[in-house]
């Protein structure tokens, strides 16, 4: 079965995230006990948290956030609405959706090359270099935008997928359209 490559990234940026999660977690420990016994601390941690690790774990897994359909809902009227009100709800908020992510795309991308063009660092103890980071948010937007478009268009054509959509959210409910 030929998998959709949207699907493929966004699944594997899902997975990925638990690698800054446990750098993270070593990191900081290991700050920590380094400057409480050696009174020696890891220079530029604060600075690393904050632009690489919490970054990308904020944002990696949006893309597969909104292919599954699991962020925080609020079906109190949509499940007083007919079947093609919520059909056009669900595309709406997809379009919305897009909309949005891809104009904090638009916006992030002359950011990200400008960082990289100044070589942009952070000051702090130590001189930490942040323009990599700069880029995870345009490129993890892009997707996600890529993904609403795909989930709209899929909730057109494609029946299954637009019973799936418009389906109620329920907790026991396997994530994942296919």
């Amino acid at each position: 079965m030929r998998r959709n490559p949207l699907v493929w990234l966004s699944e594997t940026l899902l997975t990925l995230t638990s690698i800054p999660v446990i750098v993270m977690m070593v990191h900081v420990t290991l700050d920590v006990f380094l400057k409480y016994v050696f009174h020696s601390p890891i220079q530029g941690t604060l600075e690393i948290v904050a632009y690489y690790y919490m970054v990308a774990v904020v944002v990696m897994p949006l893309a597969f956030v909104e292919y599954t359909r699991q962020s925080i809902a609020v079906d109190l009227f949509y499940q007083m609405m007919p079947g093609w009100m919520q059909g056009v709800s669900i595309g709406l908020v997809l379009l919305l959706s897009a909309a949005s992510y891809g104009g904090l795309a638009y916006i992030s991308w002359p950011d990200a090359f400008r960082a990289l063009e100044i070589n942009e660092i952070v000051m702090g103890s130590v001189n930490v270099p942040i323009w990599p980071a700069r880029f995870l948010l345009p490129i993890t937007l892009t997707l996600t935008c890529i993904v609403c478009i795909m989930l709209f268009f899929a909730l057109i054509f494609n029946k299954a997928v637009r019973e799936e959509l418009t389906s109620v959210h329920d907790v026991d409910t396997e994530a994942g359209l296919e």
